[in-house]
């Protein structure tokens, strides 16, 4: 009367039972005085392991539990699929980061990150498989390689991997300034990383000797192509659906679904035509967050943000259970002498290379890495489930790519198990300032745009275009062109100064007055009174001439007028008539 149909539903069966293990692993919670998020476990009830070992650790070991349950079972082989990762599991962790991500914080240290993220990986992918070369040279290693494939492995290796990062630090909860220049990097270098492996790939069925410059030379610059491609699909994506919210304000339930839909959308597009995917979806949530919260309501708001993240911690727990299962259904090749060289080359090249660039970044920034920071940095370059989904796509004719994969596997858990419990430790120890869970104040908010304002006016002043001024610019057109375009409750304006600069003139001009009255019982009162030794009248003719011959008709001028008649300066009404005629600049 019931058949049992096991065999029809298992593999959907069995995920379902994954995710809701995931779901289970880390309950997002979140605090309504600080609108803050606090994730409870089923593994924050065994103290005596969440003393010592991150959540996502914990989660590999239910993964290979799982793994040896389903390997005596008919669902054995079960593992990882890159396509999966790519178009399935990553893009709501990056969404997220993106969506949350703090502008301020990341443009305010964009140098920094783009320099680590460039350099950084160039230097690390380069050192790396140079150096795994040139031990292979002495025959040390089980199986030989070509130069091209040991840069294949190296160029995965070589950069650090957002979900793993993301994982980790919000975990210990590291200070802004490091997490926004940690995740920054990570971000972005897997641009560079994915263009790298692409290069070297599309090398291996070419003879070295036919390669030349240009070869190289076009391979190199495929990055720029590459990231910019993913900042331009991800900005115009982030347009769509600004737009999008703003029309369909009346019809609540649409918002939300569009909000994922059209990032998702353009992450695919940045896939299809070989951009970078990752930095597609990150920009799409950094610049649509701005104008999409001013066009939705504040349930519909409060929906995304919960969904954003229950998606995001899902996705990251499936991961890493994958990462467990991965390691039992794969086939292995064990070399530990290439293992250890690996992880050894990671850990020493990232090292001098931080150290490096830090020390060129602190000749020119105002907030300078310690040296503390330094060791966070070099410490926190943590490899994780893209350099798995990378190694699994190399081709099956690289006769080492077992012995990759085993490495990879064994290199992300050194980073999760070694590094991710002594991290925590470390920065207790080197005393290393860590996140407040607090929400800035309104009073907070209004003088850091202050400082901003102050900052851009003295870059104004001593005649350079930094920072502050870029920002100034920008949300001046931002004020007076894209809010109007994209949010709904916006409307054109022109900011119109006129009145403040009037009254910061009038406050001169009553100076001025106030000097003149103390002089009234003079002879005589003339403008040559108030020169300095060294000036002469042409200088002052040119600074006021044509300010005061432009305000001759407003209130200002009347009131000035009307109080040098009423001390009877004869004397100044002539010399202010003839500065009236002159034809100068304001100053």
């Amino acid at each position: 009367m019931f058949p049992f149909k096991w065999t029809e539903v298992q593999f959907v069966y069995t995920i379902a039972i994954w995710i809701l293990i995931a779901s289970l692993a880390r309950i997002c919670k979140t605090s309504g005085q600080t609108d803050t998020y606090r994730y409870f476990s089923v593994f924050s009830y065994l103290k005596f392991l969440t003393k010592w070992l991150p959540d996502s650790s914990l989660i590999i070991i239910v993964g290979l539990i799982l793994g040896f349950i389903l390997h005596l079972t008919s669902l054995n082989g079960v593992s990882l699929d890159a396509e999966v990762f790519f178009l399935y599991l990553l893009p709501p962790i990056i969404f997220d980061a993106g969506y949350f991500m703090p502008n301020r914080a990341f443009f305010k240290n964009i140098d920094s990150i783009l320099l680590f993220s460039v350099l950084g990986t160039v230097w690390n992918c380069f050192a790396i498989g140079g150096s795994l070369l040139l031990l292979s040279k002495y025959d040390i290693f089980s199986i030989q390689f070509s130069t091209f494939e040991i840069f294949i492995f190296a160029s995965l290796v070589s950069a650090s991997d957002p979900v793993a990062i993301i994982v980790v630090f919000e975990e210990i909860h590291v200070n802004e300034f490091l997490f926004i220049n940690v995740f920054g990097e990570a971000l972005f270098n897997d641009a560079i990383s994915v263009v790298l492996y692409n290069m070297f790939i599309s090398f291996l069925a070419r003879d070295l000797t036919t390669l030349n410059f240009w070869d190289y030379a076009s391979r190199g610059l495929s990055f720029f192509v590459v990231a910019s491609g993913g900042v331009a699909i991800g900005v115009v994506f982030a347009f769509a659906t600004s737009l999008a919210t703003k029309y369909t304000h009346g019809i609540k339930i649409v918002a939300p679904v569009l909000i994922f839909l059209i990032p998702y959308m353009g992450y695919l597009t940045a896939e299809m035509v070989s951009f970078s995917a990752i930095i597609a979806i990150a920009v799409c949530g950094m610049v649509m967050k701005q104008y999409v919260k001013g066009n939705i309501t504040n349930s519909a708001a409060n929906s995304v943000k919960y969904f954003t993240k229950i998606i995001s911690q899902t996705s990251e727990i499936v991961i890493y259970m994958f990462l467990g299962l991965s390691t039992v259904s794969a086939d292995h090749y064990f070399d530990v002498v290439f293992i250890a060289a690996t992880i050894f080359f990671t850990l020493f090249y990232r090292t001098i290379g931080v150290l490096s660039q830090c020390y060129f970044l602190n000749k020119f920034r105002a907030e300078q890495f310690k040296l503390q920071d330094q060791f966070i940095l070099a410490y926190g370059g943590l490899k994780g489930a893209i350099a798995y989904g990378l190694v699994v796509s190399i081709p099956a004719a690289v006769s080492a790519k077992p012995m990759f994969i085993t490495t990879t596997i064994a290199l992300i858990y050194f980073n999760v198990f070694i590094q991710g419990i002594t991290i925590r430790p470390l920065i207790n120890l080197l005393k290393i300032k860590t996140k407040e869970e607090k929400k800035a104040t309104m009073t907070e908010s209004v003088y850091n745009k202050y400082l901003d304002y102050m900052m851009a006016g003295i870059e104004d002043i001593a005649g350079q275009k930094g920072h502050y001024n870029l920002v100034a610019r920008f949300e001046r057109f931002n004020s007076s062109v894209l809010k109007p375009i994209f949010m709904r409750l916006q409307k054109r304006e022109k900011i119109d100064f006129t009145s403040v600069i009037r009254s910061y003139e009038k406050l001169i001009l009553e100076d001025a007055l106030e000097k003149m009255k103390s002089r009234q019982n003079s002879t005589e009162i003339s403008l040559r009174s108030f020169l300095q030794p060294g000036e002469d009248m042409e200088q002052l003719y040119t600074l006021f001439g044509e300010f005061l011959k432009e305000r001759r008709d407003d209130d200002i001028q009347d009131d000035y007028f009307a109080e040098v008649q009423a001390h009877e300066c004869e004397n100044f009404g002539s010399e202010l008539k003839e500065i009236e005629n002159k034809d100068a600049s304001i100053v």
